[in-house]
């Protein structure tokens, strides 16, 4: 049975979504969630129904010298919530060290929320290549 991916690159001010279907193997920036004017939660759980998510692949980022700095914590924190929330749903980080750098490179944009759903779809695409 295919799984249904939905990718995070989480922000305190934007949240980056992709989206990919095992049975394809590619991934696709979906959306940018802006806090400030989405809650995070509710935007969650609709993709989650619409897209019928079994898997949750999460930016985790890893410090060169592989000790935590204050934005993993961050993400770990959201990690535990996001299990709460949905723990039906499996989830599994990635390592998305300059993703955002790369994101803009490909699309060659300085528009915050095309370069954050796009990130996501890189983390995705990493995280696919690793595990097909």
């Amino acid at each position: 049975m295919p799984k249904n991916y939905l990718a995070i690159d989480y922000g305190e001010r934007r949240v980056g979504i992709a989206f990919a279907c095992s049975s394809i193997g590619i991934a696709f920036p979906r959306e940018t969630i802006d806090l400030s004017e989405k809650n995070l939660w509710t935007e969650l759980e609709k993709l989650v129904k619409i897209n019928k998510i079994t898997d949750f692949v999460l930016g985790m980022p890893i410090h060169p010298n592989n000790h935590p700095d204050s934005k993993q914590k961050v993400v770990e924190i959201f990690a535990k919530e996001l299990q709460k929330k949905f723990p039906k749903i499996q989830l599994h980080t990635q390592d998305e060290s300059y993703s955002t750098q790369e994101a803009t490179a490909i699309i060659n944009t300085t528009d915050k929320k095309k370069i954050d759903k796009a990130a996501a779809a890189i983390i995705l695409r990493r995280f696919l290549a690793g595990n097909f």
